[in-house]
């Protein structure tokens, strides 16, 4: 995570990006709880315990809290890695050079363009502040409105998986991974939003 370099909070249009903290793990609850949102994230919230437990691991100090008019309306993920290499190869070409970005939107916040948004600051971060060369997301198949995001982003449908996902509810189903390159990202204009009803993405 880059929630130890000095550039934030970092600020969109409408959304503002700051490291999770302790202090956000009660408010997002009111969301992450809820069943059509936690059946479209990668870890299945089935009680307050499991939430905080989650939250405290997985989130502060990694994630990021998203607010809109000081209001939490969500949180991401942007985890930056090493990308793959060929044995033999130079090891320092593939250092840190891929992010991976997911988020979860409050529903209460959906459909006014906050995730679409919010995926357009995370790469902005990526791609400028971290320098990354290439950006990752990832989604269960059924999850239209996160895939709509990541198309809107200019994101590319690299893999289809099937019946490569376990869910907690549904068992094995299919899953999406998408993509963009630093190139690709800075060519293309970045105006889009809409509307978005499930706006969560698997890894967040």
């Amino acid at each position: 995570m880059l929630t130890s370099l000095d550039f934030w909070p970092h600020s969109g249009p409408r959304v503002t990006l700051a490291p999770f903290s302790e202090g956000d793990v009660d408010e997002a609850w009111a969301y992450r709880r809820l069943p059509e949102v936690t059946t479209w994230t990668g870890t299945w919230i089935a009680s307050r315990d499991a939430w905080e437990g989650f939250a405290r691991t997985r989130l502060v100090g990694q994630g990021l809290a998203v607010r809109a008019a000081g209001v939490l309306v969500g949180d991401a993920k942007l985890a930056v890695a090493d990308g793959w290499g060929q044995g033999g190869s130079d090891p320092a070409a593939v250092a840190r050079c891929e992010a991976e970005v997911g988020w979860t939107i409050d529903p209460r916040f959906a459909g006014r363009g906050l995730g679409t948004e919010l995926g357009e600051e995370l790469l902005r971060i990526a791609f400028v502040h971290a320098g990354v060369r290439r950006v990752t997301a990832s989604a269960f198949a059924d999850n239209a409105p996160s895939i709509r995001i990541m198309e809107k982003l200019g994101m590319r449908r690299e893999a289809l998986t099937v019946s490569a996902s376990f869910h907690a509810a549904r068992g094995w189903i299919d899953g999406v991974d998408y993509a963009i390159l630093a190139d690709e990202w800075r060519a293309r204009s970045h105006s889009g939003s809409g509307d978005v009803s499930r706006e969560t993405s698997r890894d967040a």
